[in-house]
This record gives structure tokens, sequence and C-alpha cells, in this order.
């Protein structure tokens, strides 16, 4: 009787082991897929603010700082912030912002930094939450920098200090 206990206990940990690796080890293969298909500028529609379609295809030379972002997150407004105060804006830089929240709430956010004074900036709306199967990430904020040749020169989660960005994108130009 115990011998029997003891391996229905064996077999039950074994089976159990087995499942944890395998999750894991699918979660690794997914990781890698997604790092080699963002290695380059990947294939993304977003909504724009007016309800048009934006198309990564309409984006033909970089550099471009890719930044999801929630108007409700105190990371995220510190981040956009301090963006939308630095140069970032007014050089060559695309700045492309993708939010899944309501237009209203990102028109209202992106308004008090008169956004629209700058064709550099470029607010998405991911309607259909789409942008994490796609960049492998649905933490916000996140920070995707591509150079000239749209190639990924850095991915940067969190909260992140302007300066850091600015460093990268150099080493994008």
């Amino acid at each position: 009787m115990r011998k029997s206990a003891l391996c229905v206990v064996i077999i039950g940990f074994v089976l159990s082991s087995a499942f944890l690796v395998t999750g894991v080890v699918k979660k690794m293969q997914r990781h890698k897929q997604i790092k080699g298909e963002i290695a380059t500028l990947p294939s993304f529609s977003f909504m724009t603010l007016t309800n048009g379609t934006f198309n990564s295809s309409e984006i033909k030379i970089g550099p471009i700082l890719i930044i999801r972002f929630h108007p409700e997150c105190e990371h995220c407004q510190y981040e956009i912030t301090e963006i939308l105060r630095s140069n970032i804006p007014a050089s060559a830089t695309n700045v492309i912002l993708v939010s899944s929240a309501h237009p209203d709430s990102i028109r209202r956010f992106l308004s008090q930094f008169n956004y629209s004074d700058y064709s550099s900036i470029i607010p998405l709306v991911d309607t259909s939450c789409t942008f994490g199967a796609i960049f492998g990430s649905d933490i916000v904020p996140s920070n995707y920098i591509y150079n000239k040749e749209l190639n990924l020169v850095k991915v940067l989660q969190g909260e992140v200090k302007t300066e850091t960005i600015l460093k990268y994108l150099q080493l994008s130009e």
C-alpha cells in the first residue's frame, strides 16, 4: 500500500515537472522567435487619432522611437513628458506613440504638449490589442529604438530616463 502511494506521488511529481518544463521551453522559444521578428521593424497596423490607419510599411527610413504607453500610467506620463520636452521631436527621429487607451484619453493627454506641432510624432491607437503579440511585451512604458535602416538597436522596458533613450538614438544614426 505504501509503495503504491509513493509511486503515485512520484509519477504525479514527474508529470507536473514535465508540464512546467514544457511551458518554460515553449515560452523561451516564443521569446526567441519574437526577438527575431522585431530585429527589423515588424509589420503592424494601428488606428490614428483621426480614425485613419497607419501601417508600418509607410516608414521607409529611421531612426524611429516606438513607445508603448498608457495615458493614466504615471511612469508613462513622466517618460513621455521628458521625451516631448527634449529635442527628440524636433530631430529626424520619428516618435510613434502607441496606446490601447480610448482615443479621447490619448488626445487629452498629448494635447498638453502641442504634439501636433511636430510632424515626427505619430500617436496611434492599438484598438485590437495586438502590440504585445507583435513586439512580445505588454509592459508600459516600453521603448523600441530602430536605426536608419529600420534595424532594432535597443528595447527598453519600464520607465527610462530621456538621456538613455537619447544615447541609443544617437547610436542609431
